[in-house]
């Protein structure tokens, strides 16, 4: 559990670093004000990135776990120029393993993966800066971000677990930064036909709400249908069905989810485990997305479209049972830069005990033996037990909440 109580540790630091930040919006505007939005954003992620990299992974020489050992096997076979799906197993989307593969081809050491994540991440930030500057100023978005770089969730998530959620929201804001600047829709649904591409099949889940919010719906789709068939065809040819690998993924049991909270309280009788639920996961994470972007499809794209994403990705993250919390990283860098209220101190509590509670307990229910509830008396059969699933409710229930918040703001937020 030694990993449980470093991020505990960290989480701890980061409350503290965070704490005399809150209520010091114009402070740190001001600060910011004669830095180029890029050198303030370079200048965080070398101190909230780049330093704890080095710190931990270089001065240390701690070697990386958990999911960077999955990506470092799929780069080093990419890197070879194998062949995924055929010559090696990836639950990933076809280009993702070749991305990881050019930075295994610089630095041939598993440490390259968790600094290309932390590349991908910075990059995410600097492009919504772009995104955002419709409807924020350059002193909220500063705020905002120092904030976001400080957040456990994303602090751990990117330097210690070298998580790639975050790459879809970097396509999107790419994508949507590219139609801005030439105007056309097809180069738009073109780059997001490369994110999908590049990052996870589950980033095909937004392109029917996106379908709903465009207004030039034939040159939003065909580019998206041509690069789908010629994908698909050749990967076909390639591969065959094997390429049906990320499908796969839907099947592995994680927690937490809403099937993994009530499955003990009724006995084990809600069928665990059956593709059921991977369907029914699916189905409720579309019918929010379509129906937030129903919702929002008058107001203002950049709001409209930020709010169904995470609505969309936090429902996923709570109704598919093979998804985990470390999700929060795909949505949180909007809801802190657009959503989040920081002078609602409840708010702010909310976030960063939300981020706590995702942020340990994957590495927590990893190490307790992924341990799944078949009646109440096996949440109470041990003290270790008790805490999984008391963290599992919370977290539940915290997503929830952040939905149904999501879903009454209203409105465009003023520049402040």
């Amino acid at each position: 559990m030694d990993i449980v109580l470093a991020k505990l540790a960290i989480c701890g630091l980061s409350v503290l670093l965070i704490l005399p930040a809150l209520g010091r919006e114009r402070q740190i505007g001001a600060l910011a004000a004669p830095v180029h939005p890029m050198l303030w954003v370079a200048g965080l992620w070398l101190v909230f990135r780049l330093l704890p990299f080095l710190l931990v992974f270089i001065f240390l020489g701690i070697s990386p776990t958990s999911d960077v050992n999955g990506f470092w096997y799929m780069a080093e076979n990419a890197a070879a120029g194998k062949l995924v799906y055929r010559d090696f197993w990836s639950p990933y989307s076809p280009f993702y393993s070749y991305v990881l593969a050019a930075g295994a081809l610089v630095w041939h050491n598993p440490k390259v993966i968790v600094l290309i994540m932390l590349v991908m991440e910075g990059v995410a930030v600097a492009l919504s800066y772009f995104f955002y500057r419709p409807v924020l100023t350059k002193a909220a978005f500063c705020f905002r971000s120092l904030i976001y770089f400080i957040l456990p969730g994303s602090l751990i998530l990117c330097v210690l677990g070298a998580q790639e959620d975050i790459w879809m929201w970097l396509f999107f804001v790419l994508a949507v930064l590219l139609k801005r600047k030439t105007g056309s829709v097809v180069f738009y649904s073109f780059v997001l036909a490369l994110g999908i591409l590049a990052t996870k099949a589950i980033f095909v889940l937004f392109l029917l709400p996106l379908f709903l919010l465009e207004k030039e719906k034939i040159k939003f789709c065909w580019p998206l249908v041509l690069s789908g068939a010629i994908s698909v065809a050749l990967l076909y040819a390639t591969v065959g069905t094997e390429f049906l690998q990320p499908v796969g993924e839907a099947g592995t049991l994680r927690a937490p989810n809403v099937v993994s909270v009530i499955n003990p309280w009724l006995f084990d009788s809600v069928g665990m485990g059956e593709s059921f639920w991977n369907w029914a996961g699916l189905l409720c994470t579309l019918l929010a997305g379509s129906l937030a972007a129903l919702r929002w499809r008058d107001e203002d794209f950049i709001v409209s479209a930020s709010k169904v994403f995470v609505v969309m990705y936090a429902t996923l993250m709570i109704v598919q049972q093979s998804a985990y919390s470390n999700y929060i990283f795909i949505f949180l860098l909007p809801f802190t830069l657009l959503l989040t209220n920081f002078r609602d101190r409840k708010q702010v509590a909310f976030l960063v005990i939300y981020n706590v509670l995702c942020t340990v307990h994957p590495s927590f229910w990893w190490r307790s033996g992924m341990p799944k509830y078949y009646s109440p008396g096996a949440i109470f059969e041990s003290t270790a037990s008790v805490i999984d699933y008391s963290m599992q409710l919370s977290i539940v229930l915290f997503t929830v909440c952040l939905i149904l918040y999501t879903l009454k703001s209203s409105g465009t937020p003023s520049k402040e």
